[in-house]
């Protein structure tokens, strides 16, 4: 944590040059203010939940992951993002959604458990307790592989009426 106060003067221009986009530059006092927010939403276990569950060290990922995203923003350190943008007065999308970088991020894992789901009161996904066999024949499952850094593969199983975020 200390390195982001210590960065904190030059990372609006880092992160303009990093991510093709000026308005961080561009709007310095502004990025700088929603940097401080950011990192103190940063000390409350995004860091955490990144290097013990996302990094591969612990990998208790539930079977089922169910729902798709609604563009609350809430799972973004419950809106503290310095990239979420909002859209609409209900919806938010990421700022460096496209941006390579943006893989290896804790935000591309979500919702990755049951933790991440309450963490954020998402009010979209959910983790399914019935398994697959009790479904009805004729509804579809699509199923998600997604690898994670450690190279550990999980399968999630999405509802054919679901869209996949990285949210």
């Amino acid at each position: 944590m200390i390195v982001f106060y210590v960065l904190l003067p030059v990372q609006p221009i880092l992160l303009s040059i990093v991510f093709l986009k000026p308005k961080f530059f561009l709007n310095y006092w502004g990025t700088i203010s929603k940097l401080l927010i950011y990192i103190e939403a940063l000390k409350e276990g995004p860091l955490d939940h990144y290097f013990k569950d996302v990094a591969g060290l612990d990998n208790e990922v539930p079977a089922h992951i169910e729902g798709s995203c609604i563009k609350c923003g809430n799972c973004c350190l419950n809106k503290r993002c310095v990239f979420l943008e909002q859209t609409s007065d209900t919806e938010f999308q990421c700022g460096i959604y496209t941006s390579p970088l943006r893989k290896f991020s804790n935000c591309n894992s979500f919702p990755l458990n049951a933790q991440d789901i309450a963490r954020y009161e998402c009010p979209s996904y959910f983790v399914s307790t019935s398994p697959l066999s009790s479904r009805s024949s004729n509804e579809s499952v699509h199923t998600l592989n997604w690898v994670q850094p450690s190279g550990y593969t999980s399968k999630i199983n999405l509802n054919e009426n679901t869209a996949v975020s990285d949210s």
